[in-house]
C-alpha cells in the first residue's frame, strides 16, 4: 500500500481486525485504513467450516457498501476470504481485480480437507473474473497456471522494507539474555505454532552436544511451551514480539537465522517465507528446509545451507555452523529487495491502467 501510494496511487484499505499478539504498526503514508470485527468468528458452538461459512458471509454484508461507495479503479484482494468480495465490487463498479495469494491458499498449513476443497472450488469458480495474479514464489505461480489457468501474474517476494539506521545492533541479544561472546547465538523468527520446524529446533539445541544458543521471536500458541523450555535449558530464549520494522534490525544481533518450515503442505513446500529475506538483509546465514525455492535462494546468493528436516540433521547442520570459519559469500541482494518488488508490484498496476 505504502508503494503504490508513493507511486502517485491514491489508497485505501479495508481488512479485519485480529487479535494474534502480533505488534501492531502505523502507516507510514496517507491511505484511509478501516477494520472490522467478524463476530461470527467468536462462534465457538459451529463447526470450523461452518464458522469459515459464516465470517466469510458476515465479512461479504459489512465490507461490501464500504468498498462499492469508493468507486475504486482497482480492488486489491489479500487471500480467498476477500476474493468472492472483490468480485462483486467489480461487477457493480467496473474495478480492474488483483488476486494476492499470499500462499497456495488452496494446500497450505491448517486447512481441513473441506476447507481446502472450498478455496479451490473458488478460485476456479472466479478465475475469469481476475485481471491479475501475484504469488510470492515461482513455484506457485508454476501451480496456479497449470492447476487453474494463465494468468497476467508477478512474484512479489516478501522481502522486508528496510534502511540501516545506522546502530551496531550486534551485542542486542547477547547483552538481553545474558549469553556469553563465545556463544554462537541463533535465531527463529516467525509465529509459534505447529509446522515451523520448532520441534526440531528444541530437539536441536537441548541435546549435550550443542552449544549455541537460539532465541525465538515471535507470536503463536506455542509461545508458552517455549517458555517452559527456556526455563528448563539456559540456551533457550523467548523474545516477545517486535514490529515488523524492528525484525532486521534484532535479528542481526544473532549469528545465524533458522527458517526451517516442515513440509505440512504445497504451500509451505513451495513456500519463500518473510523469515529468509529478514534474515539476508540482516547479514546473518540462514539455515533452511531443503524445499526448492528456498534452495535456489540460498544457493544463488550465497546466504545460507539446506538440512533435511529431522533432529539429527538439524542438530549436524546446527553444529557444522558453530564453526565460526564458515563463511558464506552474500552476494549482491538487490533483486531480493523490497525496491526490487516494489517495481514490479508498479508494473503490474501500470498495465491494468493503461488497459483501462
Amino acid at each position: 500500500m505504502g508503494s503504490l501510494a508513493a507511486g502517485g496511487f491514491v489508497v485505501s484499505g479495508l481488512g479485519v481486525t485480529l487479535e494474534e499478539g502480533a505488534q501492531r504498526s502505523t502507516a507510514a503514508f496517507d491511505a484511509e485504513i478501516g477494520a472490522i470485527r467478524l463476530r461470527s468468528r467468536e462462534w465457538r458452538f459451529l463447526p470450523r467450516t461452518l464458522r469459515h461459512m459464516a465470517s466469510l458471509f458476515e465479512l461479504v454484508v459489512k465490507m461490501l457498501p464500504a468498498s462499492v461507495r469508493q468507486k475504486p479503479d482497482v480492488v486489491h484482494c489479500h487471500d480467498t476470504l476477500v476474493l468472492p468480495l472483490g468480485v462483486m465490487v467489480k461487477l457493480v463498479t467496473g474495478a480492474k481485480l488483483v488476486y494476492d495469494a499470499h500462499e497456495l491458499e488452496s494446500d497450505r498449513n491448517g486447512l481441513t480437507r473441506v476447507q481446502s476443497r472450498l478455496t479451490l472450488w473458488v478460485e476456479k469458480r472466479l478465475w475469469r473474473f481476475v485481471d491479475a495474479l501475484i504469488v510470492v514464489s515461482p513455484s506457485i505461480q508454476g501451480w496456479y497456471h497449470t492447476t487453474i489457468g494463465p494468468k497476467r501474474s508477478a512474484v512479489i517476494l516478501n522481502a522486508p522494507v528496510y534502511e540501516d539506521d545506522g546502530v551496531d545492533h550486534g551485542a542486542y541479544l547477547r547483552t538481553t539474555f545474558s549469553i556469553p561472546p563465545e556463544r554462537r547465538v541463533f535465531i527463529y523468527v516467525g509465529i509459534l505454532g505447529p509446522g515451523r520446524g520448532l520441534d526440531l529446533i528444541t530437539a536441536a539445541f537441548t541435546h549435550p552436544d550443542v552449544t549455541s544458543h537460539v532465541v525465538f521471536l515471535g507470536y503463536g500458541d506455542w509461545a508458552d511451551k517455549l517458555k517452559q523450555l527456556a526455563a528448563v535449558h539456559a540456551n533457550l530464549h523467548v523474545h516477545d514480539a517486535v514490529s515488523h520494522a524492528q525484525v532486521v534490525s534484532v535479528v542481526r544481533s544473532a549469528d545465524c537465522g533458522l527458517c526451517l518450515v516442515q513440509n505440512v503442505s504445497l504451500s509451505d513446500y513451495y513456500c519463500l517465507p518473510n523469515k529468509l529475506f529478514e534474515y539476508c538483509f540482516a547479514g546473518v546465514p540462514v539455515l533452511a528446509s531443503d524445499f526448492p525455492d528456498i534452495r535456489a535462494v540460498l544457493e544463488q546468493y550465497g546466504i545460507g545451507t539446506c538440512c533435511a528436516l529431522d533432529s539429527n540433521s538439524v542438530r549436524r547442520a546446527v553444529l557444522s555452523l558453530e564453526d565460526t570459519g564458515r563463511k558464506f559469500h552474500f552476494e549482491d541482494l538487490t533483486p531480493l529487495s523490497w525496491q526490487a518488488q516494489e517495481q514490479k508490484l508498479l508494473g503490474l498496476y501500470q498495465h491494468l491502467f493503461a488497459e483501462r
